[in-house]
């Protein structure tokens, strides 16, 4: 049986953490108005806030050992805390991008709790609360442009929307505090050649990839909507949450599917890069927001998945490699931000964000050439 207040602290910490990562960037537009700075600022603004995501999970990859993972829950939920109510009490780019900083590195050590505390659990109970508690990452996700979008138009400011995060986060924390501590024995110390090892190699490459893409295309997609396509803030906002509404039932509806796994992150993937490159040049709004909703349907499945797997692999070292896992994610949505609004600065936001299918594209390339490597039944893992 799941533990009760594992489930809840997993649950309530993943919707916290899907409804943290879309209000900046579902009210970016707004922000780089309210702030007086410009595309590589912004992207700056992201970059910070990853850079607090990898410092939190290298920190659990290097000291899971000692911290134990009952307190790296605690620790997450706390610093996502505090770091939302950072937002609400910021007024210029430097106590933001700090307060970003800090509330990432709440979500980096959420995704390793999580995903460790859950690997402790019987195989396919694990695998099944995985897939259900994405699936609450994904409907925070949802959930978060509406209310930014409801706040903006209704002048009560996209900061507040940081006060209902804080909401979340401080009933997560107090969950993490009733919680059972884990019956697990983890490695004494951080095995650098468990890394090495090629399966690994391929799960981190492959996540850090996909990171790139789904967080190039769900933070930068509002603004592609105001500045490619001539939509009003508000609007952008409320239409991006169809990609998170994709992302949602994507979720879901993958714990039904059968296939093998290497042939399945190939439909995924050709899916996603269709859809992507359908959306950028569709000018059409109905069309548009079609695609996005096919794209987050394309996205949805490939992060579950490869956690899973990781899982499945790490058995005694699940804190360490999940923190090393999560580092990658970190490092794929650094470069992917940096990258977008780099480009965006100096070509605009359409060629900004042609970033999103070249990196598709990386990762179509990789689960051709990683060979019999990640070959394996999605019903093992899934």
């Amino acid at each position: 049986m799941i533990p009760y207040k594992l489930k809840m602290y997993s649950y309530f910490t993943f919707f916290a953490f899907g409804f943290y990562v879309v209000i900046l960037s579902s009210a970016f537009p707004k922000v780089l108005e309210d702030l007086s700075i410009n595309y590589l600022y912004g992207g700056y603004l992201f970059l910070f806030g990853t850079l607090g995501y990898v410092v939190g999970s290298a920190l659990c990859a290097l000291f899971a050992h000692k911290m134990g993972l009952k307190l790296i829950a605690q620790l997450g939920a706390f610093l996502l805390l505090i770091g939302s109510l950072g937002y609400v009490i910021s007024d210029d780019f430097v106590k933001i991008a700090f307060s970003g900083f800090i509330a990432n590195a709440g979500t980096g050590l959420i995704e390793v709790g999580v995903g460790s505390l859950i690997g402790t659990i019987k195989k396919e109970k694990a695998a099944r609360l995985l897939n259900h508690v994405n699936t609450f990452f994904a409907l925070g996700a949802l959930v978060g442009p509406f209310v930014v979008s409801f706040f903006i138009h209704w002048s009560l400011g996209w900061r507040s929307v940081y006060i209902l995060e804080a909401l979340i986060a401080l009933t997560a924390f107090l969950f993490s505090i009733k919680m059972e501590k884990p019956v697990i024995t983890l490695e004494e110390k951080f095995d650098f050649k468990s890394i090495l090892d090629p399966k690994i190699i391929i799960l981190n490459l492959l996540i850090m990839i996909y990171v790139g893409y789904e967080v190039g295309f769900s933070a930068w997609v509002s603004t592609f909507l105001v500045h490619a396509r001539g939509i009003n803030v508000s609007s952008a906002a409320a239409i991006a949450a169809i990609f998170w509404m994709g992302m949602f039932l994507g979720r879901y509806g993958a714990s039904y599917v059968k296939m093998e796994e290497k042939r399945w992150l190939m439909l995924i993937t050709v899916f996603s890069l269709t859809s992507v490159v359908a959306f950028m040049l569709s000018i059409n709004l109905y069309v548009a927001m079609t695609f996005i909703f096919l794209s987050g349907l394309g996205f949805a499945s490939t992060y579950p998945t490869i956690q899973a797997m990781l899982a499945n692999y790490a058995e005694g070292k699940v804190g360490n490699l999940m923190g090393m896992f999560v580092v990658f994610v970190g490092i794929g949505a650094s470069l992917s931000e940096w990258m977008v609004g780099g480009i965006s600065n100096m070509q605009g936001i359409f060629y900004g964000f042609t970033v999103v299918p070249a990196l598709i594209c990386a990762e179509i390339l990789l689960v051709i050439f990683s060979g019999k490597l990640i070959r394996a039944k999605r019903s093992e893992y899934l």
